[in-house]
C-alpha cells in the first residue's frame, strides 16, 4: 500500500508539473491566427459601435424634447394677445421641428390659476394637439396634475406644456429598451402679462 501510494503521489506531481510548463508557455505565447481572433472580436466591436450610437442618440432625442417644450412655454408666457388654434398650430409645428423625429409628436398647452381659499387650481383654458393627448385640462379633471405642479400663491396664474414623442431606438440591442414614449412637464409663470387669453376652440 505504501509504494502505491508513492506512485500516486509521483504521478500527480508530474501532471501537476506539465500543466505549469504548458501554462507558462502559453503565457509566453504571442502566436495566434488572424481569423480567428478577427471572428471574436468583430462582432463585439460592432455591438459596441451601435450600441454607443444607439445611447447618445436617445439621449440627444430627449434633449431635443426637452428644450422643444421650454421653447414653447417660453413663447407663450411673452405672449401680449390672444391664442388662436392658428397660433397653437404654429407653436405645434415647430415642435417638431425643433424634435426632428419622423414619430407625431403630441402636445398640450394649459393656462391655470390657483385659488387659494378654494385650495385648488383652476383651468382657464387648455389646448392639445395629437393623437394621444385627445382629452383637454378643465376643471373637473385637473386635480390628475395637482401632485405635479409646484406652490402657487393664491390668484397665481402658470403655463404648464405637456410633450409625448415616441421614440424607437435605431438598433435593436438586447440591452434597450422597445419604442417608448419620451414625456416632458414643463411649467412657467407669466413674463409680460399675468393673463394670457385664448379662444375657446383652440
Amino acid at each position: 500500500m505504501p509504494q502505491r501510494y508513492s506512485s500516486m503521489s509521483l504521478l500527480n506531481s508530474s501532471i501537476v508539473r506539465k500543466l505549469r510548463i504548458h501554462l507558462k508557455r502559453f503565457k509566453r505565447s504571442e502566436d495566434g491566427l488572424i481569423t480567428i481572433e478577427a471572428v471574436l472580436m468583430v462582432p463585439v466591436l460592432f455591438w459596441s459601435l451601435t450600441a454607443s450610437y444607439t445611447f447618445f442618440n436617445s439621449y440627444h432625442q430627449s434633449a431635443r424634447n426637452l428644450k422643444a417644450a421650454y421653447a414653447v412655454a417660453d413663447i407663450i408666457s411673452r405672449e401680449r394677445g390672444t391664442i388662436t388654434s392658428t397660433y397653437v398650430e404654429t407653436l405645434y409645428s415647430l415642435m417638431q421641428n425643433m424634435v426632428e423625429e419622423r414619430s407625431d409628436m403630441n402636445m398640450r398647452i394649459s393656462f391655470l390659476r390657483y385659488d387659494k381659499p378654494d385650495k385648488r387650481h383652476y383651468v382657464l383654458w387648455s389646448c392639445a394637439r395629437g393623437a394621444d393627448f385627445t382629452t383637454k385640462w378643465d376643471n373637473g379633471n385637473i386635480h390628475q396634475l395637482e401632485d405635479r405642479l409646484p406652490t402657487m400663491p393664491d390668484n397665481g396664474k402658470m403655463i404648464v406644456v405637456e410633450t409625448s414623442n415616441l421614440y424607437r431606438p435605431p438598433f435593436k440591442l438586447l440591452v434597450t429598451r422597445p419604442p417608448y414614449y419620451m414625456n416632458n412637464f414643463v411649467f412657467t409663470h407669466p413674463r409680460v402679462f399675468d393673463n394670457i387669453n385664448a379662444e375657446n376652440n383652440c
